[in-house]
């Protein structure tokens, strides 16, 4: 066994292991110490291997003293989610991602919101010889230039930069796109390395105004039935950081009121309290897939001045497209750690069918195509994961009806070898390989 698979193995093992309930003692499971341990590899060897296999967007770094290193693919599967970020300044800053709290009281993903939007997880690519997340977007230098270059802008402008909405339809990432500007700005010195990002979905609790109005500003005992003790809202927790509010439309016209009194001063006062504002610094990033002037109040429009749309997947370019579709059969052969075999007829029908949804679907598609033929694989026994035509949904399929003699005439001029009919994507290899391996570096 190749000596980089030997630690990728230890990685993985101390992975499965990792108990979030048991934090602080798992940890001690995960650094390059323990990998030596369990490899009989040198700390300086171990090291290189695992900074190579960061690089291939295998692995999650923490970094600290000690250095730690957890698998990724494993560690979405235990979560449950795909994760936005694969590098952490320190342990409490991972701790926080992966275990909300607040004050140490804890409050489920339902209550404090969700942590990102499963529709956004295409946007990182594993790549981490970049500045910062944004120069992994897929796009960042095709269909998203000017939305990254507005975002930076909005994130250095002094003295304190600007709050932004981010609009756009279902699925074309902009929980992940307001991660890489909370990203960048720790990165180039705005915000502190442990600045905090606290999110919540106002959808949750659209039904209910006044819980909204106490999960994000907090409330005082009293303030309510029900209301026992003092509570601090997630506006405190994100204090010298961001707060992300997904959703934002569904925000009453009080709480617009209330938003943008707090963008404006700086203060606030939790329910049912009557002493002076508190005093918090953050930054307001917004999401909605709304039309802005139908769901927000012109005074709130004029507060937060910075809007940036992303495009939907039909305004991408097909080269963008189809480093989608390799990217999602990637990872999926990642997790599954097998080779996953297709034809040229069907990367141009997943490149060109239409996503009513957007990126989110086009991902969800390639997985439920790839689960279903990973049970023939299994009970077959074949030596790699094979789709063909039949494995793919109908409404997938209605994609080859864009097609030209039975190849798109577009991706010709992008692939390495056009006349190529047979594709291997290969999880133990890094995303990068399998791009240049198909896809010509140059084209546009």
């Amino acid at each position: 066994m190749k000596r980089i698979n030997k630690v990728l193995q230890a990685v993985e093992s101390a992975t499965k292991e990792f108990d979030l309930s048991r934090f602080e003692e798992s940890i001690q499971r995960v650094t390059i110490a323990s990998f030596s341990s369990m490899t009989g590899i040198s700390l300086n060897n171990l090291s290189t291997e695992l900074k190579t296999l960061f690089k291939q967007g295998l692995l999650v770094r923490v970094s600290g003293r000690p250095v730690l290193y957890l698998s990724l693919p494993l560690l979405e599967e235990k979560l449950g989610r795909t994760l936005m970020v694969n590098e952490f300044s320190g342990k409490e800053e991972l701790k926080k991602y992966l275990i909300p709290e607040i004050e140490n009281k804890k409050i489920s993903l339902q209550e404090v919101g969700k942590e990102k939007e499963k529709e956004a997880s295409w946007t990182e690519i594993g790549r981490a010889d970049t500045d910062s997340l944004f120069d992994s977007l897929v796009g960042a230098e095709g269909s998203l230039v000017s939305s990254i270059e507005t975002a930076k802008a909005a994130i250095i402008y002094p003295p304190n930069g600007l709050h932004v909405l981010i609009t756009g339809p279902t699925g074309v990432g902009k929980s992940q796109f307001a991660y890489c500007m909370h990203d960048y700005a720790r990165k180039c010195g705005i915000l502190k390395k442990d600045a905090p990002m606290v999110t919540f979905n106002c959808a949750n609790y659209a039904d209910n105004p006044q819980l909204l109005m106490s999960q994000l500003f907090g409330y005082v005992k009293g303030a309510y039935t029900g209301a026992d003790k003092d509570m601090p809202g997630l506006v405190e927790l994100a204090d010298e950081g961001i707060l992300f509010l997904d959703e934002i439309h569904r925000l009453s016209p009080e709480g617009q009121e209330k938003i943008f009194f707090l963008i404006d001063k700086g203060e606030f006062k939790r329910m049912g309290e009557t002493g002076k504002e508190r005093r918090v610094n953050l930054r307001l990033i917004g999401a909605t897939t709304e039309t802005l002037e139908d769901c927000m109040l012109n005074t709130f429009l004029r507060r937060v001045s910075v809007h940036i749309l992303l495009p939907s997947l039909a305004e991408r370019s097909v080269k963008e497209r189809l480093i989608l579709v390799f990217y999602f059969l990637w990872k999926e052969a990642q997790k599954i750690k097998q080779r996953i075999h297709l034809s040229r007829d069907i990367i141009d029908i997943l490149v060109h069918y239409k996503c009513v949804a957007n990126i989110g679907q086009l991902e969800s598609d390639i997985r439920l195509t790839c689960a279903k033929v990973y049970f023939n694989y299994i009970s077959e026994k074949e030596d790699m994961i094979r789709i063909k035509f039949h494995h793919i949904s109908s409404g997938i399929q209605q994609g080859i009806f864009v097609k030209y003699e039975g190849k798109s005439r577009v991706l010709d001029e992008i692939m390495v070898n056009p006349d190529e009919n047979h594709f291997i994507v290969d999880g133990h290899q890094s995303f990068e390989e399998t791009l240049e391996r198909y896809i010509k570096q140059e084209a546009k």
